[in-house]
């Protein structure tokens, strides 16, 4: 018996990264999940397959569209019968480039806070109707910058700090039917989308990308987060394990971030 034995959970941006990590694993737990993401997830269905696990099935959704996002409703209450116990909002973007505050275009500025921020809302508000009679555990995913400034990155440092400012207001809200409501805080996570960032740091900052490489990995601990090591403080704050826990974003950013 696996942790989220026969739980039904929803994954959102379960196309690649920590979502599609974060996928397999609840299911090797025993979840029954629901694949969420514009991109094509076919790859993690398969992992999951092959992994025993159970796909209830996969939902194409752009989550900073209000039509796409009510249409996932629907389509997630059609294949969990209307019961979520577990929702994973993994699904945002790392921003569109590096820039000051000064040359920020409110394209890029609009299509983050969009995306990170009014996108996880916007899931929210669909998936709550499913977990309101049983109760229920939701978890967002910010970012050691959700507690901290870092120039160049104003509108994806603004919509992690605004993913804690939600996470507090949804346990508050949702306390008295039994929905726990927490956030993970990761750091630099190992994988192909800290290249990319890294590589818009260097450009930016016109600093050779080993240097900036060295530089972010100098935390306590010395290296990077492994995606196992933030989908194991997920699966725990959404156990009942973490039962007495909620309005928590949890730091998995060895040792850099210590409140």
């Amino acid at each position: 018996m696996g942790f989220y034995e026969g739980k039904r959970v929803v994954v959102t941006g379960a196309g690649t990264g920590l979502g599609q990590y974060v996928a397999q694993d609840f299911a090797k737990e025993g979840a029954h999940v629901v694949l969420v993401d514009l991109k094509d997830c076919s790859a993690t269905a398969q992992a999951v397959a092959d992994g025993k696990g159970t796909v209830l099935g996969i939902v194409k959704c752009d989550i900073s569209k209000e039509d796409d996002v009510r249409r996932m409703g629907k389509e997630v209450a059609a294949l969990t019968g209307g019961q979520v116990d577990v929702l994973l909002n993994v699904a945002g973007i790392n921003g569109n480039n590096a820039c000051l505050v000064k040359n920020m275009e409110l394209y890029n500025w609009r299509r983050t806070i969009d995306i990170n921020l009014t996108g996880t809302m916007m899931v929210c508000r669909e998936i709550i109707p499913f977990m309101e009679e049983k109760g229920g555990a939701i978890l967002n995913v910010s970012s050691n910058v959700g507690k901290r400034g870092l120039p160049y990155r104003s509108d994806y440092v603004c919509s992690k700090w605004a993913i804690i400012g939600l996470t507090c207001t949804l346990a508050l809200e949702l306390v008295d039917n039994n929905i726990r409501v927490n956030a993970v805080c990761p750091g630099p996570i190992e994988g192909e989308r800290i290249g990319d960032i890294l590589k818009w740091h260097a450009d930016a900052e016109h600093i050779d990308q080993e240097v900036l490489y060295k530089d972010w990995e100098n935390v306590p601990m010395k290296r990077f987060m492994k995606p196992e090591e933030v989908s194991a403080a997920m699966k725990f704050l959404c156990s009942d394990s973490a039962s007495a826990m909620t309005g928590q974003a949890i730091n998995v950013t060895g040792g850099f971030i210590m409140s």
